[in-house]
């Protein structure tokens, strides 16, 4: 628990929604106090401040709640290997009686799980 609040990445997050959370409001204040000189534009953008600054909120607790050991491609492998998969990347025959056609396709889904999702990168 203590290394959730007080990490590192934990200490910046929380730095960030500091920032972000009163940057947030003042542009609110800001909008509002334009909207109220005759500017109607500024009525939808003072509506969107505080949605940024809520979202801000949401994203700081998701990422302080994420375990950066768990998430991405290394966490994906990790996971497999906790499993009992191979972490070299062959294939994993599973106990149970399989086909050969099903076999196939489970082998061919474990290789493209240890590939990791398709990006620029990784085609």
């Amino acid at each position: 628990m203590r290394q959730r609040w007080l990490s590192r990445r934990s200490l910046q997050l929380h730095a960030a929604v500091v920032l972000w959370v009163p940057a947030c409001l003042i542009a609110f204040w800001w909008q509002v106090n334009r909207a109220f000189d005759g500017n109607g534009l500024s009525y939808l953008y003072s509506a969107e401040w505080p949605a940024f600054a809520l979202l801000g909120v949401w994203a700081w607790w998701v990422l302080v709640h994420a375990d950066p050991e768990r998430a991405g491609a290394r966490g994906q492998r990790r996971m497999a290997e906790d499993r009992g998969g191979a972490a070299n990347g062959a294939p994993v025959r599973r106990a149970e009686e399989e086909d050969d056609e099903l076999a196939a396709y489970n082998d061919r889904l474990a290789a493209l799980a240890e590939r990791g999702p398709k990006t620029w990168r990784n085609t």
